[in-house]
């Protein structure tokens, strides 16, 4: 989540460039959700993502989606830094993110997360925490999302199932002000066709606002 000139930079600086990659990605999906509430009004959005990793498991990168106006916004860009470190088996995952909706002033917000991947049996798990301490951008309050999910390969058939399940609390966790912690989940499959992926998810959640009811969510994207 950053641009190709900062993660240039940072490959020199890390010193070994044989050890430093840069990817990117584009995606369409016909409604962005995250934490299952839509962020783009249930119309289609286009997204796109550019990463570097390098020694040490260091990572930096941006990503961006189309969302539903908010106030002269109509994008979304979250900036990210962490590290990946292997423990065993399973794989932990920590760093900081920071949203951002470029042209409109008073929105951007920070977040400090945390994840754990590691197998179980047939079925690869994550489990994951993400905090946003209070900040005026959020009213002056905080934000807690834990969550765990679940994948594994259909057989031979080249796809794979995943399901999820999460839980907030704080400032974006009763978004139909209903006194309730909002949980979400997820069911879908996905595989690639052509070296184009695609994902199609069953989501919901626990609220009954128009924006976070149930729906299913068809994504379509190619890495790079």
């Amino acid at each position: 989540m950053k641009t190709v000139l900062i993660a240039g930079l940072l490959a020199g600086l890390a010193g070994s460039p044989a050890l430093a990659e840069l990817e990117a990605g584009v995606a369409v999906t016909s409604d962005y959700r995250f934490r299952g509430v839509s962020l783009s009004d249930e119309d289609p959005a286009l997204q796109a993502n550019i990463d570097w990793s390098g020694p040490g498991g260091f990572y930096v990168g941006a990503w961006g989606s189309t969302i539903a106006p908010l106030g002269d916004a109509d994008v979304e860009v979250d900036l990210y830094a962490g590290f990946l470190r292997p423990l065993g088996e399973a794989e932990l995952d920590v760093g900081v993110l920071i949203y951002t909706y470029p042209g409109q002033a008073d929105t951007a917000y920070a977040e400090i997360y945390a994840g754990l991947t590691f197998p179980t049996g047939p079925v690869t798990s994550s489990l994951g925490a993400a905090w946003a301490p209070e900040q005026d951008n959020l009213g002056g309050q905080d934000d807690l999302y834990l969550s765990y999910a679940a994948e594994a390969p259909l057989g031979d058939t080249g796809l794979t199932a995943f399901a999820g399940v999460g839980y907030e609390t704080g400032a974006f966790g009763d978004p139909d002000g209903d006194g309730d912690d909002k949980i979400d989940w997820t069911l879908g499959f996905g595989g690639a066709v052509a070296g184009i992926d695609w994902t199609l998810a069953y989501v919901d959640t626990s609220e009954d606002g128009p924006l976070s009811d149930a729906t299913v969510v068809l994504s379509i994207g190619k890495a790079f």
